[in-house]
């Protein structure tokens, strides 16, 4: 670690994609966060070549330990859809004495994703999907069912905009399209809040950039 005496030690947020995306997709949540005064680091991993646990294993931690941190400070967490799948499975084995923040994770399938059920029996969605067709669905022994609760001061920000007709039959009215609003909760979530928006364009939102940055600093997604 770090440290520079001065200045003012700046938090650092690390952001996390999801499935089928990359880095470049967060480019705009870290351009916000970065004019809001924080260091962003953004890691990519192969989503659609690794499981979870080799994403953490290969791709999450050894960038987390290139990282550098200054003294004084935590590391946030933003992720995306899988990204936040990946982000409690680091977070269930991290190194308690990592600086970990605040995290605020988008959209995540956090006990499974029902289109998965339905679609992982045919051969070509689990060459489209990789290693995480077979870990994603909603059963009890799903990985994001057995992470257990959420890092202390985790908040979920979900949209309610179903514009995707297709996956309706799977999941029913109350979703963004992709992710039943009812799966997006998690046990011992600190926050949660719905905001109009679908599942691809959660990351393209200046609504949901402010309710980031709101809980980033308070802990929380009311406005004052």
């Amino acid at each position: 670690m770090k440290s520079d005496q001065s200045a003012s030690p700046t938090p650092t947020v690390v952001l996390i994609h999801g499935l089928g995306r990359s880095r470049r997709s967060m480019w705009m949540v870290g351009l916000w966060l970065k004019y809001c005064g924080y260091r962003v680091k953004s890691i990519g991993y192969p989503s659609h070549r690794s499981s979870i646990a080799d994403a953490v294993q290969k791709h999450i931690n050894p960038a987390l330990e290139k990282l550098e941190i200054e003294e004084g400070t935590q590391v946030h967490f933003v992720t995306h859809s899988l990204g936040g799948i990946v982000f409690r499975a680091w977070a269930a084995q991290r190194d308690p004495k990592f600086p970990l923040g605040r995290a605020v994770l988008l959209a995540p399938p956090n006990q499974g994703s029902q289109i998965i059920d339905e679609l992982r029996q045919w051969s070509w969605v689990r060459w489209l999907l990789g290693p995480v067709s077979a870990e994603l669905g909603t059963d009890a022994n799903s990985t994001p069912n057995t992470l257990g609760p959420l890092p202390p001061e985790t908040g979920v920000i979900m949209g309610n905009k179903d514009t995707l007709p297709v996956f309706r039959r799977f999941i029913g009215e109350e979703s963004d399209g992709v992710v039943t609003i009812a799966s997006s909760h998690g046990e011992g979530e600190a926050d949660f809040v719905l905001l109009p928006t679908n599942h691809a364009t959660i990351i393209l939102q200046p609504a949901v950039f402010r309710a980031v940055h709101r809980f980033l600093r308070t802990g929380s997604f009311k406005e004052p």
